[in-house]
């Protein structure tokens, strides 16, 4: 295959997904990572793509902050996996606190019947995919809301989940960095999480393989503050190369 054709057809893989990783190419073209690496670059400076951490995004992709409609739609299927594979996590009788990501979302769906547990949530869309459980207490965070994101956010927020006991945060976010932890577009969620993560006795982040590596701001959780992660399978690889060691547990969806 010419170089050109391979590159569109990495173009096309990019605009498809919003993002794509060079050990994937390399296995799918059968092509050495440096050629795939040659290739990215050369999109990246005719500004198709935008290089990240062992891979490349659509440069099309903005990276201010999706709807929640939008997030919902973007892998899908990794996130199914991923919130089956963090479900198996949660025990009888606990208090869980759910942030507002897509991701979590799924997770809240496929939690286990007949646990007696409490979910705790600042998203209108958990409670919405959760009000049918009789087997669930829920609890809403009430505070400012935000159309867009279908949540709510502010001080009232803040206030109402101090006076809570939360046994397990799951949260999602824009990227990750091996070195610098998750990270968030919106500062203001990323504050509101990064205080819920320290107020949590244990946290979880919730991660397709997509944002592993992924360009993102205003970082709210440092690697070592982890207790787990949940990733679909698509992240072995760069797990592999970028997380050979890490200070949490580290799962990965079937």
């Amino acid at each position: 295959m010419l170089a050109a054709e391979r590159q569109r057809r990495i173009l096309e893989l990019a605009r498809k997904s919003g993002t794509v990783r060079t050990t994937e190419l390399a296995g799918d073209f059968e092509v050495t990572e440096e050629t795939i690496r040659r290739d990215l670059d050369f999109l990246a400076r005719a500004g198709h793509l935008r290089r990240t951490h062992g891979g490349a995004m659509d440069a099309a992709v903005s990276l201010a902050e999706l709807s929640q409609s939008e997030r919902e739609a973007r892998q899908l299927a990794e996130k199914v996996a991923i919130s089956k594979e963090a479900a198996a996590l949660v025990q009888e009788g606990e208090t869980l606190l759910v942030d507002a990501s897509s991701t979590a979302l799924e997770f809240a769906t496929r939690l286990p019947e007949g646990l007696r547990l409490k979910v705790v949530t600042y998203s209108l869309a958990v409670v919405e995919r959760l009000s049918n459980r009789a087997d669930i207490e829920l609890i809403e965070l009430g505070g400012v809301f935000d159309r867009r994101g279908r949540r709510f956010s502010g001080l009232l927020t803040e206030a109402a989940l101090r006076m809570l006991r939360i046994d397990r945060f799951f949260f999602s976010g824009g990227g990750f960095d091996p070195k610098l932890g998750m990270g968030e577009p919106n500062p203001d969620q990323a504050r509101l999480k990064r205080m819920m993560l320290e107020h949590a006795a244990w946290n979880c982040a919730l991660t397709d393989h997509t944002k592993l590596g992924a360009p993102t701001d205003n970082f709210f959780a440092k690697p070592e503050e982890l207790d787990a992660m949940v990733c679909d399978k698509g992240g072995k690889a760069f797990a592999k190369r970028y997380l050979t060691s890490t200070p949490y547990e580290l799962h990965f969806s079937r």
